[in-house]
Protein backbone atom coordinates (compact mmCIF):
# COMPACT_ATOMS: atom_id res chain seq x y z
CA UNK A 1 0.00 0.00 0.00
CA UNK A 2 1.61 3.24 -1.13
CA UNK A 3 0.67 6.39 0.89
CA UNK A 4 0.74 9.95 -0.99
CA UNK A 5 -0.79 12.59 0.90
CA UNK A 6 -4.20 13.91 2.00
CA UNK A 7 -7.80 14.45 0.03
CA UNK A 8 -7.77 18.34 1.54
CA UNK A 9 -11.27 19.60 -0.01
CA UNK A 10 -12.86 15.89 -0.19
CA UNK A 11 -15.74 15.80 2.93
CA UNK A 12 -13.90 13.17 4.83
CA UNK A 13 -10.12 13.80 4.10
CA UNK A 14 -9.38 9.92 1.95
CA UNK A 15 -6.32 8.98 2.25
CA UNK A 16 -4.50 8.75 -1.55
CA UNK A 17 -3.23 5.39 -1.53
CA UNK A 18 -2.95 2.45 -4.27
CA UNK A 19 -4.57 -0.86 -2.75
CA UNK A 20 -3.66 -4.47 -4.40
CA UNK A 21 -6.69 -5.98 -6.23
CA UNK A 22 -6.95 -9.68 -7.84
CA UNK A 23 -6.33 -11.10 -11.16
CA UNK A 24 -8.56 -9.76 -14.25
CA UNK A 25 -7.41 -11.71 -17.33
CA UNK A 26 -4.13 -12.65 -16.21
CA UNK A 27 -3.33 -9.21 -14.92
CA UNK A 28 -3.86 -7.27 -11.77
CA UNK A 29 -6.62 -4.87 -11.31
CA UNK A 30 -5.33 -1.22 -10.53
CA UNK A 31 -7.13 0.48 -7.73
CA UNK A 32 -6.18 4.21 -6.40
CA UNK A 33 -8.36 6.01 -3.61
CA UNK A 34 -6.47 9.62 -4.92
CA UNK A 35 -5.99 13.03 -3.90
CA UNK A 36 -7.78 15.90 -5.09
CA UNK A 37 -6.84 17.44 -8.36
CA UNK A 38 -8.08 19.94 -11.22
CA UNK A 39 -9.92 19.09 -13.96
CA UNK A 40 -7.46 18.39 -16.69
CA UNK A 41 -5.80 15.84 -14.32
CA UNK A 42 -7.87 14.19 -13.21
CA UNK A 43 -9.57 13.73 -16.60
CA UNK A 44 -5.87 12.43 -17.85
CA UNK A 45 -6.05 9.92 -15.57
CA UNK A 46 -9.38 8.53 -16.60
CA UNK A 47 -8.11 8.51 -19.71
CA UNK A 48 -5.50 6.70 -19.15
CA UNK A 49 -7.55 3.96 -17.16
CA UNK A 50 -8.83 3.18 -20.68
CA UNK A 51 -5.76 2.73 -22.66
CA UNK A 52 -4.55 0.78 -19.88
CA UNK A 53 -8.30 -1.57 -20.27
CA UNK A 54 -7.65 -1.37 -24.00
CA UNK A 55 -4.35 -3.16 -23.54
CA UNK A 56 -6.08 -5.88 -20.62
CA UNK A 57 -5.55 -4.04 -17.50
CA UNK A 58 -8.64 -3.80 -15.48
CA UNK A 59 -8.49 -0.41 -13.39
CA UNK A 60 -9.86 1.33 -10.83
CA UNK A 61 -9.84 5.39 -9.23
CA UNK A 62 -11.61 7.41 -6.91
CA UNK A 63 -10.78 10.80 -5.91
CA UNK A 64 -11.97 14.41 -5.85
CA UNK A 65 -11.10 17.88 -6.91
CA UNK A 66 -9.29 20.71 -6.19
CA UNK A 67 -11.88 23.23 -5.86
CA UNK A 68 -15.35 23.70 -7.87
CA UNK A 69 -15.24 22.62 -11.61
CA UNK A 70 -17.44 21.42 -14.23
CA UNK A 71 -16.89 18.11 -16.45
CA UNK A 72 -18.32 18.21 -19.68
CA UNK A 73 -19.29 15.40 -21.66
CA UNK A 74 -17.26 14.75 -25.13
CA UNK A 75 -20.24 16.07 -27.33
CA UNK A 76 -20.93 18.67 -25.34
CA UNK A 77 -19.70 22.50 -26.16
CA UNK A 78 -18.94 24.85 -23.35
CA UNK A 79 -20.04 27.93 -25.26
CA UNK A 80 -23.48 26.12 -25.40
CA UNK A 81 -23.89 24.40 -22.15
CA UNK A 82 -22.72 26.73 -20.12
CA UNK A 83 -23.38 30.15 -19.13
CA UNK A 84 -20.49 31.67 -18.29
CA UNK A 85 -17.38 29.67 -19.88
CA UNK A 86 -14.52 32.24 -19.60
CA UNK A 87 -15.67 32.72 -15.72
CA UNK A 88 -16.13 28.74 -15.04
CA UNK A 89 -13.10 26.25 -14.42
CA UNK A 90 -14.58 23.39 -16.58
CA UNK A 91 -12.99 20.67 -18.66
CA UNK A 92 -13.89 17.87 -21.23
CA UNK A 93 -14.61 14.30 -20.18
CA UNK A 94 -12.97 11.35 -22.13
CA UNK A 95 -17.05 9.75 -22.02
CA UNK A 96 -20.43 11.01 -22.88
CA UNK A 97 -23.14 12.58 -21.13
CA UNK A 98 -23.83 16.05 -19.86
CA UNK A 99 -22.51 18.81 -17.40
CA UNK A 100 -21.63 17.55 -13.90
CA UNK A 101 -20.67 20.04 -11.27
CA UNK A 102 -18.26 18.92 -9.15
CA UNK A 103 -16.24 19.96 -5.98
CA UNK A 104 -18.57 18.42 -3.65
CA UNK A 105 -18.44 15.07 -4.70
CA UNK A 106 -16.75 11.59 -4.69
CA UNK A 107 -15.94 10.95 -8.13
CA UNK A 108 -15.01 7.06 -9.61
CA UNK A 109 -13.03 6.29 -12.87
CA UNK A 110 -13.48 2.65 -13.71
CA UNK A 111 -12.50 0.88 -16.96
CA UNK A 112 -12.39 -2.76 -17.82
CA UNK A 113 -11.39 -4.65 -20.99
CA UNK A 114 -14.48 -6.15 -22.42
CA UNK A 115 -12.93 -9.52 -22.29
CA UNK A 116 -13.07 -9.22 -18.38
CA UNK A 117 -16.39 -8.67 -18.55
CA UNK A 118 -17.31 -11.81 -21.60
CA UNK A 119 -18.74 -8.96 -23.56
CA UNK A 120 -16.21 -8.93 -26.40
CA UNK A 121 -17.87 -8.82 -29.51
CA UNK A 122 -21.34 -9.58 -27.48
CA UNK A 123 -24.30 -7.89 -29.07
CA UNK A 124 -25.99 -4.97 -27.09
CA UNK A 125 -22.56 -4.57 -25.44
CA UNK A 126 -23.07 -1.13 -24.53
CA UNK A 127 -25.74 -1.69 -22.28
CA UNK A 128 -24.33 -4.81 -20.80
CA UNK A 129 -21.26 -2.99 -20.45
CA UNK A 130 -22.92 -0.14 -18.20
CA UNK A 131 -25.05 -2.83 -16.15
CA UNK A 132 -21.67 -4.71 -15.41
CA UNK A 133 -19.48 -1.64 -14.60
CA UNK A 134 -22.36 0.31 -12.34
CA UNK A 135 -22.93 -3.28 -10.35
CA UNK A 136 -20.31 -2.77 -7.89
CA UNK A 137 -20.25 0.91 -7.67
CA UNK A 138 -24.21 0.00 -6.47
CA UNK A 139 -23.00 -2.50 -4.14
CA UNK A 140 -20.29 0.23 -2.80
CA UNK A 141 -22.96 3.09 -2.13
CA UNK A 142 -25.76 0.29 -0.58
CA UNK A 143 -22.80 -0.59 2.13
CA UNK A 144 -22.03 3.25 2.62
CA UNK A 145 -25.54 3.64 3.65
CA UNK A 146 -27.18 4.74 0.44
CA UNK A 147 -29.79 2.78 -0.49
CA UNK A 148 -28.62 2.66 -4.56
CA UNK A 149 -30.17 0.59 -7.12
CA UNK A 150 -30.50 1.28 -10.91
CA UNK A 151 -33.49 3.44 -12.03
CA UNK A 152 -35.13 0.73 -14.49
CA UNK A 153 -35.06 -1.40 -11.47
CA UNK A 154 -38.15 0.61 -10.01
CA UNK A 155 -39.61 1.67 -13.31
CA UNK A 156 -38.13 5.22 -13.69
CA UNK A 157 -36.37 6.85 -16.26
CA UNK A 158 -38.08 7.79 -19.08
CA UNK A 159 -35.14 7.06 -21.50
CA UNK A 160 -35.75 10.41 -23.21
CA UNK A 161 -33.11 13.11 -23.26
CA UNK A 162 -33.90 15.42 -21.68
CA UNK A 163 -33.77 19.31 -22.84
CA UNK A 164 -31.20 20.44 -20.47
CA UNK A 165 -27.65 20.06 -20.26
CA UNK A 166 -27.30 19.07 -16.72
CA UNK A 167 -26.70 15.35 -15.86
CA UNK A 168 -28.39 15.68 -12.73
CA UNK A 169 -31.71 17.42 -14.27
CA UNK A 170 -32.94 13.92 -16.03
CA UNK A 171 -33.20 11.05 -14.88
CA UNK A 172 -32.47 7.89 -17.42
CA UNK A 173 -33.12 3.82 -16.67
CA UNK A 174 -29.84 3.71 -16.47
CA UNK A 175 -29.15 5.76 -13.86
CA UNK A 176 -28.47 5.20 -10.22
CA UNK A 177 -31.12 6.27 -8.16
CA UNK A 178 -32.22 6.08 -4.35
CA UNK A 179 -35.15 3.38 -4.01
CA UNK A 180 -36.75 5.12 -1.64
CA UNK A 181 -37.47 8.76 -3.24
CA UNK A 182 -36.55 7.76 -6.64
CA UNK A 183 -34.13 10.66 -6.81
CA UNK A 184 -30.41 10.37 -8.52
CA UNK A 185 -27.93 9.92 -6.81
CA UNK A 186 -25.08 9.05 -8.80
CA UNK A 187 -24.32 10.65 -12.28
CA UNK A 188 -22.39 8.14 -14.85
CA UNK A 189 -21.59 8.75 -18.30
CA UNK A 190 -19.91 6.22 -20.62
CA UNK A 191 -17.18 5.43 -23.26
CA UNK A 192 -17.63 2.15 -24.70
CA UNK A 193 -14.20 1.23 -27.31
CA UNK A 194 -14.14 -2.09 -29.09
CA UNK A 195 -12.16 -3.66 -26.51
CA UNK A 196 -12.69 -2.00 -23.05
CA UNK A 197 -14.99 0.25 -21.03
CA UNK A 198 -14.53 3.15 -19.50
CA UNK A 199 -17.41 4.90 -16.62
CA UNK A 200 -17.25 7.69 -14.86
CA UNK A 201 -19.16 8.51 -11.85
CA UNK A 202 -20.43 11.58 -9.60
CA UNK A 203 -21.85 10.85 -6.30
CA UNK A 204 -22.91 14.26 -4.26
CA UNK A 205 -21.58 13.74 -0.48
CA UNK A 206 -22.65 17.06 0.45
CA UNK A 207 -24.46 20.01 -0.74
CA UNK A 208 -22.88 21.70 -3.83
CA UNK A 209 -20.35 24.45 -3.30
CA UNK A 210 -22.06 26.49 -5.62
CA UNK A 211 -25.86 27.03 -7.29
CA UNK A 212 -25.57 24.86 -10.58
CA UNK A 213 -28.40 27.02 -11.84
CA UNK A 214 -25.92 29.99 -11.59
CA UNK A 215 -23.00 27.68 -14.17
CA UNK A 216 -25.17 24.94 -16.34
CA UNK A 217 -27.62 25.56 -18.65
CA UNK A 218 -30.91 24.44 -17.93
CA UNK A 219 -29.44 22.99 -14.53
CA UNK A 220 -32.03 21.36 -11.86
CA UNK A 221 -33.18 23.67 -9.37
CA UNK A 222 -32.08 21.60 -6.61
CA UNK A 223 -29.29 18.73 -6.20
CA UNK A 224 -30.90 15.63 -4.08
CA UNK A 225 -27.97 15.48 -1.21
CA UNK A 226 -28.38 12.45 0.64
CA UNK A 227 -26.03 11.63 3.64
CA UNK A 228 -24.09 8.84 3.69
CA UNK A 229 -20.76 7.17 4.74
CA UNK A 230 -18.36 8.28 1.76
CA UNK A 231 -15.38 8.21 4.01
CA UNK A 232 -15.87 4.70 3.23
CA UNK A 233 -16.72 4.62 -0.05
CA UNK A 234 -13.46 3.72 -1.52
CA UNK A 235 -12.45 0.74 0.94
CA UNK A 236 -16.41 -0.61 -0.30
CA UNK A 237 -15.74 -0.32 -3.57
CA UNK A 238 -12.33 -2.12 -3.32
CA UNK A 239 -13.81 -4.69 -1.69
CA UNK A 240 -17.03 -4.67 -4.12
CA UNK A 241 -14.35 -5.06 -7.60
CA UNK A 242 -12.10 -7.62 -5.25
CA UNK A 243 -15.39 -10.13 -4.94
CA UNK A 244 -16.47 -9.59 -8.49
CA UNK A 245 -12.70 -10.62 -9.50
CA UNK A 246 -12.81 -14.01 -7.25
Amino acid sequence: MTLRGNLDLHPCSLRSQTLPLGQGEGKAWSFASDRAFDGPTNMARDAELLVQAEAGQPGCRVYGWDGVWVSLGRFQSAERDLLNPSETNWVMRPTGGKAVLHGHDVTVGLAVPLATLGLQGAPRALRLAYAAVARPIVEALRACGLPAVLAEQRGLGTGKTARTADCFAHTSPNDIVDERTGLKVCGCALRLTQRAVLVQASIPARPPLVDPKTIIRGASASVAWIAWDSCNFATELHGALDRRDA
